[in-house]
């Protein structure tokens, strides 16, 4: 069982505990492990500083891509949604995309007509390093945005996402669709 971390009460600030209680269903061992965690290995200081010299927009991308990846560095996105996250231009997160791959930062696997894009595990990872070499690139994040959707969507509490009751209301902006992400 899993125990979420318990956040920083002091007003204003928005930092959580890193750390959360893990308790044993089968001898109630109760351990703590860390959460939210990402390793940065030190090869990418100076990636990094090459990044923002040579292309912030592409670190931008890069560090959401991070952010939102699961524990496995994986995550599925269209370019459409990383626009609408990032407030930037489709053709600009396709040239910062295709930047990062050039630089190995990020690889591109293909589902169908879907990209998985998954981080270079020598430079990040976002798990225990014993899990590193078993599990890389077995499992993505999907990321998806109300106006990529044929028909509206809502998720139940149990994670299953069902079609909105129809009703007729006013057409929405730009704006309106960004408000719901």
């Amino acid at each position: 069982m899993f125990v979420s971390p318990k956040s920083d009460t002091k007003k204003g600030n928005i930092m959580t505990s890193n750390t959360a209680k893990l308790v044993d269903s089968g001898t109630g061992e109760e351990r703590h492990v860390n959460t939210g965690f990402t390793q940065i290995y030190h090869a990418w200081w100076p990636v990094q500083r090459a990044l923002i010299d040579e292309y912030p927009t592409a670190l931008k991308v890069f560090s959401w891509l991070v952010e939102v990846a699961d524990k496995r560095n994986g995550v599925v996105v269209s370019y459409p949604a990383m626009a609408v996250a990032l407030a930037l231009n489709k053709r600009t997160i396709m040239r910062a995309v295709s930047y990062l791959v050039d630089k190995k930062l990020v690889t591109i696997l293909k589902s169908g007509n879907m990209n998985v894009y998954y981080l270079n595990d020598r430079i990040i990872w976002k798990d225990t390093a014993n899990l590193k070499d078993k599990f890389s690139q077995f499992s993505a994040e999907v990321y998806v945005v109300a106006s990529e959707q044929e028909t509206p969507f809502r998720t139940q509490l149990i994670g299953h996402a069902v079609q909105k009751p129809k009703r007729s209301r006013p057409l929405r902006t730009k704006a309106d669709q960004v408000a719901e992400l």
